[in-house]
């Protein structure tokens, strides 16, 4: 793992809502992630995890303090910018996996590719490439209703990873899977991590898999602690 800093966070608070309707979420978070690291940000429910992780990846903009990515301050940009620079360079595994029935698995993963104007078949030849390398290729031309959650979960991850991004966001990676496959979706992350030397921030609160991490972080009530 390099010490070379992948996310900055520096006096990170959020707000939501105004006067008596006004919620504290993120209370001066301070956060630094290393380039090749895979970080496990735990805590309660209602603690500002998935806040503070949709801070990192650009999907919300924080009330005040800096969040740089690769030194470079992506939440302040204009919102074009901030749409091309999370499609280049971030990848984003949700709880739900959020895939398209209607969409072959190999079409879905494609999705990154194509919103980066890449042609479709060189798009859709590359996302099972990236299945292959989740080991689930011979699913490439299904729909992914037709998969197991940890099959899906593995879709998900190809997909996040298919346009080769520096960071990779995951939300509750395990929480729809059972033991042994919480296990297997955690070695792949941490493989990738370790081998393609991507920086990797997992929310969850599956004590289970604190094994997979480099370094685990507590947040509590806004707080890290």
């Amino acid at each position: 793992m390099s010490r070379e800093s992948a996310v900055t966070c520096k006096g990170i608070t959020k707000v939501f809502g105004e006067g008596e309707n006004k919620v504290d979420v993120l209370m001066g978070v301070d956060l630094e992630v290393y380039k090749g690291e895979l970080l496990i940000l735990m805590g309660p429910s209602g603690s500002g995890k998935t806040t503070l992780i949709s801070i990192i990846a650009g999907i919300l903009t924080q009330t005040a303090g800096d969040c740089l990515l690769a030194n470079q301050d992506i939440n302040h940009a204009v919102d074009n910018e901030k749409t091309s620079y999370r499609g280049k360079h971030i990848g984003f595994v949700f709880q739900s996996f959020n895939l398209i029935p209607m969409l072959s698995c190999a079409e879905n993963v494609a999705i990154p590719l194509l919103l980066n104007h890449v042609d479709k078949k060189i798009a859709e030849e590359r996302g099972r490439e990236a299945l292959k390398e989740m080991d689930i290729g011979q699913k490439a031309d299904i729909s992914p209703r037709n998969l197991s959650g940890g099959q899906q979960q593995r879709v998900a991850i190809a997909r996040a990873m298919v346009h080769d991004p520096d960071l990779i966001v995951c939300d509750e990676p395990t929480s729809c899977l059972d033991h042994e496959m919480g296990l297997k979706i955690m070695g792949l992350l941490k493989k990738i991590s370790v081998e393609k030397k991507k920086t990797v921030i997992v929310v969850s609160h599956d004590l289970r898999i604190v094994n997979f991490a480099d370094r685990i972080v507590h947040l509590e009530d806004g707080k890290i602690i």
